[in-house]
């Protein structure tokens, strides 16, 4: 799997067209795409700026799981 990251203004009719141009690594033919929207939140300072971060990797893969079955399986990787 190779992760591709591409900064973009979303317009306001919300039609958005994406022109990439792959790596050599990854193969033609059939793949899986899948778009993930991460909207920028704007830039705060100070106390506030670290609160408003509380809860944002509730739905994470990596984080999402029991907190004591992530630090065993830090620990395993080790």
């Amino acid at each position: 799997m190779t992760t591709i990251e591409q900064k973009v203004n979303i317009p306001e009719n919300r039609l958005l067209r994406l022109d990439l141009t792959l790596p050599a690594d990854i193969p033609s033919g059939e793949a899986e795409v899948r778009v993930v929207i991460v909207p920028r939140a704007p830039v705060r300072h100070g106390r506030k700026a670290f609160a408003g971060l509380a809860g944002s990797l509730k739905d994470s893969e990596a984080f999402g799981r029991d907190g004591v079955e992530l630090q065993r399986g830090v620990r395993d990787e080790w």
